[in-house]
């Protein structure tokens, strides 16, 4: 009987500490996990692949979805749990034998208008046609997460639309909500866990919890979000939450303060703490930091006092974390360690930094943000590349504005025009640009070097080829951007006073959505051969194109390089341009002497070069001893007379010829 008592005391326990949750709030300006790296659009303008609709928009009344499997097992409230459904109020619950969806109006938690075991974004509703509800599994098992997205969907307090996700996690049973990105301020919401009528978890201030997310950004970096853990909150946890070391560093500017972002999720206040690091496999560097005040759920930057200097260039694994908090061990060491990379170089290159502007010939102000840019601050500075994007408003909007114009506005949440973005993360007007901001910008180390090979016209098409390569390992959500730009043009002319225009966008390629990188690996390089048709754009003089290439961090917005290079005609057609056995480009072609000869070869044979005038005298002649690959080369044959001659590629007893002009 004793046995049986004290089995049952032990069970009561269990239960007792698993049937409750305890919430903490992340600020770090990511998801979840860092699983998902979709950017937040609505079902149908933009949203990645992969979603899937499990309710549809316009539901005057509060509705619920069908329901849903959960693709992975997972526990609420220490019990296993297989289907849910959501509805349109904001509620989603395990208890799918539930009839009436919860109003749309924000109530304190626990309500007995909320079915039990349920998830709440109470305050938000889906009664517009955009208002829909889409789900995705991120990850790879045992580690994915299903979530649950509410796109577009209004708020009964204000007008505004907002973007919120439930999120189910794998293997923890952690539930999140996460607050992704809203028009006007969000507020009067009430965010939390019901267990039933009588107990639930809520976020402080509910039922009048205001969003904070920065705003209109589709990407994670202004997101926050809410855990909620099953259990007792332990007195004493710490972990470090992200690092201020930079992922390259050059090794000539040595030593290095090992930094970063420590939250506190112990239920007691932090008022000392050893902070460590360690280096790859040499010993752990430990301080005690002291005079410190960190709130439950509060977070506070250090760094630690003693600097670190690499041996060598090279690429090394960090790991920091926190412990003896206020003299004691840290009861969770599931979440204590932050590990990240970085590459040490002694190679910088120079930066070339990128200027996008969000303009429109019917937009009065954007008139002098173009004139203080182009004509008081582009003369004053150097090594830099323009971009700007025309628009569809105000007014009917600049006629040269596209869908990749709009959809790369879409991309940095900018609402309103003129608008300015240096290298991703210099976000204003361009008439508060100088020539001190660009520079500071300029001055910053490049660590990707673009290298262009050639940028070719031959009518309607453009043909690009380039070479992108790191000088570091680098990590990231990077892309490379190909852009065809005109530098002048004037038949976009409309209603705000300008009359020229410059360095307009005329071509994404192929899209806004960039190019995948096919490495990220220092010295190995991605190349970049892309062909576009610009038949239906708006190109006024196609002799006056240039090809625009930078690299950026899809999710952080960052610009890492860009270049750029005049397009020039072709006297071949696209069908030539294609790969064969030997192949040659010359450019600028008619010149006035001076050309660049670019070939590929598909044979370690020597090559020969001549150049013939009409009656088929050789005026020039070298030979070239290349392996098999892509060339490019100056040809300068300024010395010889105007006229028409012919050059001649040999190798293999392969011939190829192209005629040229010099003018």
């Amino acid at each position: 009987m004793k046995k049986s008592i004290i089995l049952f005391v032990a069970l009561l326990s269990y239960v007792t500490v698993n049937s409750q949750y305890y919430y903490l709030k992340d600020s770090t300006g990511q998801n979840p996990g860092g699983l998902n790296m979709d950017d937040e659009f609505p079902s149908g303008s933009g949203l990645p692949s992969g979603w899937t609709q499990i309710l549809n928009g316009s539901n005057a009344s509060p509705s619920w979805s069908s329901i849903n499997t959960i693709p992975f097992s997972f526990s609420f409230n220490a019990s296993a749990v297989t289907k849910y459904k959501v509805s349109s109020s904001g509620v989603l619950t395990f208890k799918t034998t539930a009839t009436t969806a919860p109003a749309y109006t924000s109530v304190a938690l626990p309500s007995a208008t909320i079915p039990d075991s349920s998830v709440c974004i109470l305050g938000i509703k889906g009664t517009g046609s955009n208002d829909k509800i889409m789900t995705k599994t991120f990850g790879t098992s045992p580690n994915r997460q299903h979530w649950i997205f509410f796109t577009s969907y209004s708020t009964t307090s204000t007008t505004s639309w907002s973007y919120w996700s439930i999120v189910l996690e794998e293997t923890t049973n952690n539930i999140y909500v996460v607050d992704q990105r809203h028009g006007a301020a969000v507020s009067g919401l009430s965010i939390g866990v019901q267990i039933n009528s009588t107990t639930a978890k809520a976020v402080t201030g509910s039922p009048s919890v205001s969003s904070l997310a920065i705003g209109n950004l589709p990407g994670q970096v202004d997101n926050h979000f809410y855990k909620f853990k099953q259990g007792i909150q332990p007195a004493y946890d710490m972990t470090t939450k992200s690092s201020t070391v930079p992922s390259v560093l050059v090794l000539n500017q040595a030593p290095f303060t090992i930094g970063g972002k420590v939250s506190n999720f112990g239920s007691t206040t932090v008022t000392s703490y050893d902070m460590n690091y360690k280096v790859g496999a040499s010993s752990t560097v430990t301080s005690n930091i002291t005079s410190v005040s960190i709130a439950s759920a509060g977070s506070a930057i250090f760094s630690h006092p003693t600097t670190w200097t690499p041996a060598s260039i090279g690429n090394y694994t960090i790991k920091t974390w926190a412990s003896n908090i206020n003299g004691n061990a840290d009861l969770d060491n599931s979440n204590d360690t932050l590990t990240f990379n970085v590459s040490v170089v002694d190679t910088v290159i120079t930066r070339k930094a990128l200027m996008e502007v969000f303009t429109s010939s019917t937009c009065g102000p954007c008139k002098p943000g173009n004139t203080n840019m182009d004509n008081v601050v582009v003369p004053t500075i150097s090594n830099y590349t323009i971009i700007k994007y025309q628009q569809n408003f105000p007014g009917a909007g600049d006629p040269y504005q596209t869908a990749e114009s709009v959809a790369r506005r879409g991309f940095y949440g900018i609402n309103s025009i003129p608008r300015m973005e240096i290298d991703g993360e210099w976000d204003q007007n361009a008439n508060s640009l100088t020539a001190s901001i660009f520079n500071g910008f300029q001055a910053k180390y490049a660590f990707v070097k673009i290298d262009f090979i050639s940028a070719i016209y031959a009518g309607p098409y453009v043909r690009v080829k380039a070479t992108i390569t790191p000088v570091a390992n680098l990590t990231g959500n990077l892309k490379y951007h190909l852009v065809i730009t005109e530098k002048k043009t004037t038949m976009n002319t409309a209603s705000n006073g300008e009359t020229e225009f410059f360095h307009v966008m005329m071509d994404m390629v192929p899209d806004q959505n960039g190019n995948n990188m096919t490495s990220l690996n220092a010295n190995t390089p991605t190349n970049v051969n892309l062909i576009t048709n610009l038949s239906s754009s708006n190109v006024e003089e196609f002799h006056d194109l240039k090809a625009v290439v930078f690299v950026q961090d899809m999710t952080t917005k960052e610009i890492y390089q860009s270049e750029w290079m005049d397009i020039s005609k072709s006297l071949v057609s696209i069908d030539e341009l294609s790969d064969n056995d030997l192949k040659i480009l010359v450019y600028p072609n008619p010149s006035n002497g001076e050309f660049t000869l670019n070939y590929k070869k598909s044979n370690d044979n020597e090559l020969s070069i001549t150049v013939t005038n009409l009656i088929g005298k050789t005026v020039y002649q070298e030979t070239a001893n290349n392996t098999k690959g892509e060339y490019s080369k100056k040809l300068n044959l300024s010395h010889l007379p105007k006229g028409i001659y012919m050059i001649n590629l040999v190798s293999n007893n392969i011939k190829t010829t192209r005629k040229i002009v010099i003018q």
